[in-house]
C-alpha cells in the first residue's frame, strides 16, 4: 500500500510548506518523466539566490596561489623536502651496506 502524499510529507522532516514541498516533488517527478522543466537559469532573482547560496557556502570564485590541494604550498614543500631527505637517507645507508 503506497503512502499518501501527506504522510510522504510529515515523514520528509522538511521545513518547506506543504504547498513548495508538493511543488518541489511534482517538478521532480516530471523531470524523471522527460517533461521539460522551466529553466530558472535567466531569472535574475534566482542568479541573485544562487549567488548568495555560494557565498554563504564559503565557495570562492577567485584563484588563490597559496594552496596545493587547500593545503598552504610552504607545508606541502617542507613536507616534501622531508619526505625526500628520508629517502634519500634510506637509499644511502641501504647502498653503503
Amino acid at each position: 500500500m503506497e503512502k499518501s502524499w501527506n504522510q510522504k510529507f510529515k515523514e520528509s522532516g522538511t521545513t518547506l510548506t506543504y504547498k513548495e514541498w508538493r511543488k518541489r516533488e511534482d517538478d521532480k517527478m516530471a523531470s524523471f518523466d522527460g517533461a521539460p522543466l522551466i529553466s530558472l537559469q535567466n531569472d535574475a532573482n534566482y542568479q541573485k539566490v544562487h549567488a548568495d547560496i555560494l557565498a554563504q557556502g564559503g565557495f570562492k570564485t577567485d584563484i588563490s596561489n597559496k594552496t596545493i590541494f587547500g593545503i598552504n604550498k610552504y607545508v606541502v614543500i617542507v613536507g616534501g623536502v622531508l619526505i625526500l631527505s628520508a629517502a634519500a637517507y634510506v637509499a644511502y645507508k641501504k647502498f653503503k651496506k
